[in-house]
């Protein structure tokens, strides 16, 4: 047969017997007012919360703004590529400006091909301005007509009247 244990008839006496409760319709309240929805009358921090989260109810609003973040980030990368792309490609033409330089042709003089090797080294170096190949070209056209003028004016008014040319080129800082 089974021991009883002395504290066995204390542990059934105490499971029978219920809690006394003296307002348990009040006690049933409160519980259900800490429980409940606040109803309107929840704090300002609470309210606030509900107002701007409230758009989170409804799934035609989740999903269309899933979708927005979706296509604004398609447009981002988008125009990241399309930069890139467009870098790359100025990179390419001042690689094939500078290599075009050296292979450049018979009829440009070493003049022009020392100004425009100054001014594609200075874009590299990063100490630079930007130039259109147009203004460049004509640049050199005005500074060969310019040229060839001086050269005209020395013949016409003879030796020793115009400054020789000196035998250093001055730096140029552009």
């Amino acid at each position: 047969m089974k021991k009883k244990n002395p504290y066995s008839s204390l542990i059934d006496t105490l499971k029978r017997q219920e809690p006394v409760l003296q307002d348990r319709e009040g006690l049933e309240d409160r519980i259900m007012g800490r429980i409940s929805p606040s109803g309107g009358r929840g704090t300002l921090h609470e309210k606030v919360g509900n107002y701007v989260f409230s758009w989170v109810e409804y799934g035609w609003i989740r999903r269309t703004m899933a979708a927005a973040a979706a296509i604004l980030t398609g447009i981002f990368i988008f125009q990241q590529v399309t930069v890139t792309r467009r870098i790359n490609d100025l990179e390419e033409r001042l690689i094939t400006t500078a290599s075009e330089i050296h292979h450049a042709d018979p009829g440009m003089g070493i003049m022009q091909k020392a100004f425009l090797n100054l001014v594609v080294r200075d874009q590299v170096a990063g100490d630079s301005i930007t130039v259109s190949r147009a203004d460049m070209e004509e640049l050199l056209k005005s500074y060969m007509e310019l040229r060839a003028d001086y050269d005209i004016l020395k013949e016409y008014l003879g030796p020793g009247t115009l400054p020789e040319e000196p035998k250093e080129q001055p730096e140029l800082n552009l």
